[in-house]
């Protein structure tokens, strides 16, 4: 009795006209520099979204999608937080000055950093992007958390889901933007965003 090998018995010809693969999604930071001149709304990936693109070194160029409202027309809400951080060199952990920029594994839950649902506030589209070109406008680098993709080609990578993300744990969305105040002083300020359906899980 024969019995057939999948591995053996299946002949392939050659592969022809094969077209980028979309890679399956991680959680990770983007960090780079932003691009406003790509500043753009868009529908698709589950709503409306404001977009822009952020350079990390190397030619390399990553879309971020900011939902400005759900796939059902849900609000979405924003909480914004801003924080000194001490010059390049005084702490490690707050890397201002010279970043390292690229894509990196990365951890962040709203309720771990005592966020909760009375902080956000529902926003309108139009308010959510004024504040987003306004902050970089001012930017020196920008960190966004999320889902990172590439579609494959050269203008197929980016990230999405940057807003609290209930089924993943310690995956929540962000943007954190790093820039200076009128004295000088480095700052970071943090975007935080989800839909009004969605809620902050207590730790």
């Amino acid at each position: 009795m024969h019995v057939m090998n999948y591995y053996t018995e299946h002949r392939y010809l050659e592969p022809r006209d094969l077209t980028p693969a979309r890679t399956p999604e991680r959680y990770a930071a983007v960090v780079g520099t932003a691009v406003l001149s790509t500043e753009h709304e868009i529908t698709g990936r589950d709503g409306e979204h404001w977009q822009f693109y952020v350079d990390t070194g190397n030619g390399v160029r990553y879309q971020v999608d900011v939902n400005i409202q759900s796939s059902d027309g849900e609000a979405t809400e924003m909480y914004v937080g801003a924080e000194n951080l001490d010059p390049a060199g005084v702490t490690p952990d707050e890397p201002f000055g010279s970043p390292q920029y690229g894509i990196f594994p990365a951890a962040l839950s709203y309720a771990g950093i005592g966020l909760a649902d009375a902080m956000f506030q529902s926003v309108d589209s139009v308010r959510i992007r004024q504040q987003l070109e306004a902050a970089l406008a001012q930017s020196s680098f920008v960190a966004v958390y999320g889902f990172v993709f590439d579609d494959g080609g050269a203008r197929g990578k980016g990230i999405h889901e940057t807003h609290l993300n209930v089924a993943h744990t310690d995956e929540d969305g962000a943007l954190a933007v790093y820039s200076k105040d009128a004295n000088g002083q480095p700052q970071r300020t943090w975007f935080f965003f989800k839909f009004a359906e969605d809620h902050i899980a207590a730790r």
